[in-house]
């Protein structure tokens, strides 16, 4: 019976190059492309229409549009750094505090990591931040404590502030040598029922490296990731398989 395909399917990259690594499964899965790419060298000689053609270079690319984010993804599709589970870097925007006795120990202050800034709730008007002995409209921050002057009790602030939790992913961004990549495969499969009757089509490229991950952000829209990569040919030189019920 005829086959088609309708929806993005299910992609899966699963890294090869290293042991030990999770596979990656790309979820709510926007779309799905692949192209198939040869470039071809004519022969011409003194005729206006090619007399004969072969086949240079061919290749493999696709692109994938994903929301569901997840470091595993992240990491070994793309980066290839060090990834540290249940450590992960926090940031509080805006904790509200109120000045008493000169102070206010911020929420995660046992964790406390880096100043991002502090401004009067009331003005919105932000505060310098000083190294010692702050005045009024300043502050300064050890540990998690901020210092303000006696003048400010009573003020209602903002803080803002990074720390650390035990949970989550962390991966660490190093300065690495050019060459080496991440390597890994791919797996697209798109099922459809037509008239009772499911047909699949599976595709799987045995050897794939990513030249672009891009993580848009924009006011009153989800975050869908845009994941480019291309299949090269593995070890045994064979680039993979593409698999129809029809």
């Amino acid at each position: 019976m005829t086959q088609f395909a309708f929806g993005s399917g299910t992609l899966i990259g699963k890294r090869t190059d290293i042991t030990g690594t999770p596979p990656c499964l790309l979820g709510t899965l926007d779309t799905v492309s692949l192209d198939f790419d040869r470039k071809i060298e004519t022969l011409l000689g003194q005729y206006a229409v090619p007399v004969a053609a072969g086949g240079g270079e061919f290749k493999i690319t696709g692109k994938a549009k994903f929301a569901r984010l997840q470091a595993t993804q992240i990491n070994n599709l793309f980066l290839g750094q060090t990834l540290t589970a249940n450590s992960m870097l926090e940031m509080t925007t805006g904790e509200a505090g109120t000045v008493a006795s000169g102070a206010v120990t911020v929420a995660n202050s046992a964790t406390f990591v880096e100043d991002f800034g502090v401004f009067y709730a009331a003005s919105g008007t932000q505060l310098a931040p000083v190294a010692s002995s702050p005045a009024q409209g300043q502050y300064s921050v050890a540990s998690g404590v901020y210092t303000f002057n006696s003048a400010d009790n009573g003020a209602a602030v903002l803080i803002y502030y990074s720390y650390t939790v035990a949970a989550g992913n962390n991966i660490s961004l190093a300065n690495q040598l050019t060459g080496p990549l991440p390597l890994f495969e791919v797996s697209l499969k798109e099922t459809f029922n037509y008239f009772g009757a499911s047909k699949d089509l599976l595709v799987k490229l045995n050897a794939c490296v990513s030249s672009k991950l891009s993580l848009p952000f924009s006011n009153q829209k989800f975050a869908v990731a845009e994941f480019d990569f291309q299949a090269i040919a593995d070890s045994s030189n064979n680039i993979g398989t593409i698999s129809l019920s029809e």
